[in-house]
């Protein structure tokens, strides 16, 4: 089976794209977390935008919640220039990350496709 994600780095529009999709397991969140840090390492994330395709992402386990938060804390502590998460087509998904960015106060915009995203 493949990856879960792609992350896409476009140094020219200073976008960092992510595409999640499908139900994460515990060994897809590690790869994601290392691979993520990885390009995040290569740049200065406060002049690039951050885009979190999340309109794939399947709801999660209750215990999975604690990985969506610590991702988006990740999100965070990079202090990209700005941060746009793509709702998921997945009602309960799209509840699921809802809950968790209003309970961390996390700091995003919101767009409803990808076109919408890269003109925010």
């Amino acid at each position: 089976m493949g990856k879960m994600y792609d992350i896409i780095l476009d140094k020219e529009k200073k976008i960092l794209f992510v595409r999640a999709s499908g139900f994460f397991k515990e060994e897809d969140t590690k790869l994601y977390f290392s691979e993520f840090q990885t390009i995040v390492n290569t740049i200065n994330p406060s002049i690039y935008k951050l885009i979190v395709d999340a309109s794939e992402q399947e709801a999660v386990e209750p215990h999975v919640i604690i990985d969506i938060k610590f991702v988006l804390n990740l999100y965070s502590n990079a202090s990209f220039k700005k941060l746009v998460i793509i709702n998921s087509t997945f009602p309960d998904s799209k509840k699921q990350i809802d809950n968790c960015t209003k309970e961390m106060n996390f700091k995003c915009v919101f767009a409803s496709s990808v076109e919408e995203a890269y003109n925010l």
